[in-house]
């Protein structure tokens, strides 16, 4: 070899193919004495070396290597300098590359447009604050030193992370006032960073420009704007991108496909799915962890888990590696369909991983555990969390909240003390996680005492929340107001709902104000009921269902019975109430009592009436599908107590043991007896003429 070319040939090769910066580093410094003596081919070596280094993601080697040269006199040029800010710009190592910066201006070397070029591309992936990155664009420029494409293609990627589009603008008119040409990465860029901000009319007439400054568009152009579409749930728009890339002949790459596949699971076209994975799999386009993530999480809602089952197997055979998504979405996956002891695996899976947690994982975790019943387990998991430096967010508190106001004391002789806790299989060996708060044999007279522990931990929670800044929003204040309705006392829960006026002063009101009584509270409670109307079904009734309850449970059943009117008015329940049929599985114990009266007066004003029914009346209360045992859902157990108490005439359907049914002759001659109708009126403990300086605070609207 003809030294030092040749030499600095291979080392670059070596970056560009063999990928082995460990080689490369050996062969930097077996050249080195064969390039001689001079300082200058020394120099072109060592350069060489550190942009291989670079490439190759070992920027620590590259420090060693420039050291080295710095050492041997021949590394203080412009040249090492500027690789190696490159070389920690290609690793995002923002500070790093800053930092040689300045060193360099130190040593008496002036940097050159390649040097301000390497460190804006280093702030930009590396998330530095935009205008530092901007700063040193204008260093740059004060230095006398001319931009190039390179330097605004940098800008522009910078102002897409950051998601500045109006920065973004600013440095792509520059650079058209500069008569720098732009080329598809300028392009690409300067859309990206549009769609990231959801413009994407503006994205589309950027399209159209470069086509017509003939720069043409290419998979990445299109692969962005179909995810900025999709982002905006504009499936219908970024499929007809799809289809337009076929008829211009541009291949979809990885990117496109699990886009695609994105927006297949999100609207549920699961015929389309397994079409996307066929066509992936014909043209050698292997599914990456991004793809199965995809997969898993709509088969997953679909509840189809054998196929989950081998798409985790296939994940393994492949070997591609879960993501931390892949193990939250699996934990989610599996807890809401019962099987905690699977989501357990997976957690202990993810342990074994080395992948650092982060919020979504924890909170997913510590949901499972709170619903199958092992709070304290779930607290601790809370703690190591704190402890690791993750900080909790709403999701995480809600979890553990709501798992006190939902979970049951079970005494020595409840039928499923036997059946608690989550099994595992870890190491061979299976594990089984006791929770100490439920288990031990407690008996009935141990009931009280939990429950003050409840509020006690609950309180702490609530402190906690105080503490880091954490604001709860209205699925917490559900949580507090189920767990106001398990209290032994008005007082305890009074003492709960006094929280809430740390946070929202006006909730705190109408929650209480209806609980004592108050006959003014009501216009309030409208209010906060017209914000429930623009929340997501699922929250909605949520918070219908838990204040309720919270009444009922206190005596205020005709209030009790008005929010579930208001409830069913604002369609909160689909489907709920039919003239002789009454579907109750959506609704909590509470709501579902409230309505039995409401619907058995309606019933019994349509008997008076005169008018025709059909043989048959019927309420559902649901399988009890979610219970350790079919069909002994909470609910049904509530109904079934509280038909029995009235005397109303119902049974449990033979072939379906959620539905209780009965003639309609046998209700009506039921409903027309004297007493009935004193039966099924429903009355107020507490009621109370309220003062507009008392109980209800006038203030400004919940920001839920």
């Amino acid at each position: 070899m003809v030294a030092p070319d040749d030499y600095c040939h291979v080392l670059r090769e070596l970056g560009d193919r063999d990928k082995s910066a460990v080689r490369a580093f050996e062969v930097f410094h077996v050249a080195l004495p064969l390039v001689g003596n001079g300082a200058v081919d020394k120099g072109k070596l060592l350069t060489a070396s550190i942009g291989a280094l670079g490439k190759m993601g070992r920027p620590d080697l590259a420090r060693r290597a420039f050291d080295a040269g710095v050492a041997g006199g021949y590394g203080n040029t412009v040249f090492a300098h500027s690789a190696l800010i490159s070389a920690y710009a290609r690793s995002g190592l923002a500070n790093e590359a800053m930092g040689v910066l300045e060193s360099m201006k130190g040593a008496g070397l002036r940097p050159t447009t390649v040097s301000y070029n390497a460190v804006i591309d280093a702030c930009g992936k590396g998330g530095v604050d935009l205008r530092f990155t901007l700063g040193y664009f204008r260093q740059m420029l004060k230095d006398g030193l001319c931009p190039d494409r390179k330097t605004f293609n940098s800008l522009l990627a910078a102002c897409s992370r950051a998601g500045h589009l109006e920065d973004a603008r600013a440095v792509f008119d520059e650079m058209i006032h500069l008569g720098i040409g732009c080329d598809i990465y300028t392009y690409n860029t300067f859309i990206d960073a549009i769609c990231k901000c959801g413009n994407m009319e503006l994205a589309m007439q950027v399209l159209l420009d470069m086509e017509a400054k003939g720069v043409k568009p290419n998979v990445v152009t299109y692969s962005t704007l179909i995810d900025g579409y999709s982002k905006l749930e504009k499936y219908d728009e970024a499929l007809k991108l799809c289809e337009k890339m076929k008829s211009m002949r541009i291949q979809l790459d990885r990117v496109c496909y699990n886009t695609l596949l994105a927006i297949y699971v999100k609207t549920g076209k699961y015929a389309e799915i397994a079409n996307v994975c066929d066509e992936m799999e014909e043209l050698g386009i292997e599914k990456d962890t991004v793809t199965y993530n995809s997969l898993i999480n709509g088969y997953g809602k679909q509840g189809r888990l054998d196929i989950v089952s081998i798409l985790v197997q296939d994940m393994r055979k492949r070997g591609i590696a879960p993501s931390v998504l892949t193990y939250s979405t699996l934990i989610d996956i599996y807890s809401k369909a019962g099987m905690h002891g699977d989501a357990f695996n997976v957690y202990l899976d993810f342990k074994e991983s080395g992948l650092k947690p982060d919020v979504v994982l924890f909170s997913s975790f510590i949901d499972t555990l709170a619903k199958n019943g092992l709070i304290e387990w779930a607290l601790s998991l809370l703690n190591d969390m704190t402890e690791m430096g993750i900080k909790p967010n709403v999701v995480t508190y809600n979890a553990i909240i709501d798992a006190f106001g939902k979970s049951k004391v079970l005494t020595e002789d409840d039928p499923e003390v036997g059946d608690m806790g989550i099994v595992g299989v870890y190491g061979g060996q299976i594990v089984r996680v006791a929770n100490p708060v439920s288990r031990g044999g407690r008996s009935a007279t141990d009931v009280p005492m939990r429950r003050s522990q409840e509020l006690f931990f609950i309180l702490e929670l609530f402190q906690k929340m105080v503490q880091q800044g954490v604001r709860p929003n209205v699925v917490t204040f559900s949580a507090i107001l189920n767990a106001c309705s398990r209290c032994n006392s008005f007082e305890d829960a009074a003492l709960l709902l006094e929280q809430l006026r740390l946070f929202d002063n006006f909730v705190y009101g109408v929650a209480y104000g209806l609980l004592v009584g108050s006959r003014e509270v009501w216009s309030q409670a409208q209010s906060l009921f017209n914000q429930l109307g623009r929340m997501d079904s699922p929250t909605s009734s949520a918070f219908y269902n838990a204040l309720t309850d919270v009444l009922w449970h206190f005596g205020q059943r005709r209030k009790a019975q008005q929010v579930v009117f208001e409830g069913i008015n604002r369609r909160v329940w689909e489907n709920t109430w039919g003239e002789f049929c009454l579907d109750l599985h959506l609704m909590s114990c509470g709501a579902a009592q409230a309505m039995v009266h409401a619907w058995l007066l309606n019933v019994r004003s349509i008997v008076f009436e005169g008018r025709a029914m059909p043989e048959f009346l019927s309420i559902l209360t649901g399988w009890g599908k979610h219970s350790r045992i079919t069909g002994a859902s909470t609910l049904r157990h509530v109904i079934e107590t509280l038909l029995n108490s009235i005397g109303a005439p119902f049974q449990v359907e033979r072939f379906n043991i959620g539905r209780f049914v009965s003639r309609s002759t046998v209700v009506a001659a039921w409903l027309r007896e004297s007493g009935t109708v004193n039966i099924l009126l429903l009355h107020d403990e507490r009621v109370q003429q309220a003062s507009a300086s008392n109980l209800v605070p006038r203030l400004q609207a919940l920001q839920l």
